[in-house]
C-alpha cells in the first residue's frame, strides 16, 4: 500500500507544477504504470469543444473520434450517468449490443485496451469529463487493484482535471472593476447555452427578474452592447466556461 500512497503523493506534486499537455501526460503516465496499469485517458468534453490527455496510441485515439465512437461508447455514456468509479471489460460491456459496439471493443483490444476503472467528472454547465485507469488481459487481478485503490483513484482524477482546467483555461485578461459576480457569471454562462431566462430562473432557484438583474448588471460592467455580446466578451476572456 506504501507503493500506491507513494505514487500518488509523487502524482500531486507533478500535477500542482504542471502547465501543459505534455506534462500533464508525463505525470499521469508515471501514475499510471506504477499503481499497475497500461494506459491512461483523461477526456474532458464541452458544448463544442474536447480535450483529450492519454497514452493511448494515436492511432487508436484518431479512429476512435474519426469514427464517432464517443457517441456509442457504452464506458462514457455510463459515466455521463454514474457517479461513482466503475470497473468494465470490453467483453462485458459489449455483450447483447450491436455490430458497431462490438466492433468498437474489438479494435480496442487490438490496441492493449481491453478493461479498465473509470472514474466519471461531472464539471458543471453542461461539461463532463472522465478518467480512464486501462489494462490488457494481462492485467487478471484488476478487481482486486481496483478494490484498494478506488478511493485514490477518484481523488488522482478529481486532481487532475480541475488542474488541468486550470492550466489550459484561458487568460482572463481584465481589470477587477469589469470582475463578474458568481451569480452574473452563472447567469451569461447559461445564456451562452440557449437557456432562456425562465430556465435559468428554475435551475437556479431565482426569480426571472432576478435573471434579468444579473444579466443586465454583467453588460454593464463588460461595458456591452446588449447580453449577446456579453456573453461573447465573457467567453473570449475566460470569464465563463
Amino acid at each position: 500500500m506504501r507503493r500506491v500512497e507513494n505514487a500518488f503523493e509523487e502524482f500531486i506534486d507533478g500535477v500542482s507544477t504542471a502547465s501543459d499537455k505534455a506534462a500533464f501526460r508525463a505525470v499521469a503516465e508515471r501514475a499510471t504504470l506504477k499503481l499497475g496499469f497500461c494506459h491512461f485517458a483523461y477526456i474532458g468534453l464541452a458544448q463544442h469543444s474536447q480535450t483529450l490527455i492519454s497514452t493511448y496510441p494515436k492511432q487508436w485515439t484518431t479512429r476512435y473520434w474519426s469514427q464517432r465512437y464517443d457517441l456509442i461508447d457504452p464506458v462514457l455514456i455510463r459515466a455521463r450517468r454514474d457517479r461513482d468509479p466503475f470497473q468494465w471489460t470490453g467483453q462485458q460491456m459489449a455483450k447483447g449490443r450491436g455490430d458497431q459496439v462490438q466492433r468498437l471493443f474489438g479494435e480496442a483490444a487490438q490496441f492493449g485496451i481491453e478493461r479498465g476503472v473509470t472514474v466519471p467528472i461531472p464539471a458543471g454547465f453542461d461539461r463532463f469529463a472522465l478518467f480512464t485507469f486501462a489494462a490488457d488481459k494481462r492485467s487478471p487481478d484488476l478487481h482486486e487493484k481496483a478494490a484498494k485503490t478506488k478511493d485514490i483513484l477518484q481523488l488522482m482524477s478529481m486532481y487532475f482535471h480541475a488542474h488541468v482546467e486550470a492550466a489550459l483555461k484561458p487568460p482572463v485578461g481584465i481589470d477587477a472593476s469589469s470582475a463578474l459576480s458568481q451569480r452574473e457569471a452563472e447567469c451569461l454562462a447559461w445564456t451562452s447555452r440557449g437557456r432562456t431566462m425562465d430556465q435559468i430562473g428554475k435551475i437556479l432557484g431565482v426569480k426571472t427578474r432576478t435573471v434579468a438583474f444579473h444579466l443586465d448588471s454583467a453588460r454593464a460592467k463588460l461595458d456591452a452592447e446588449n447580453v449577446a455580446h456579453a456573453v461573447a466578451l465573457a467567453l473570449r476572456r475566460g470569464l465563463i466556461p
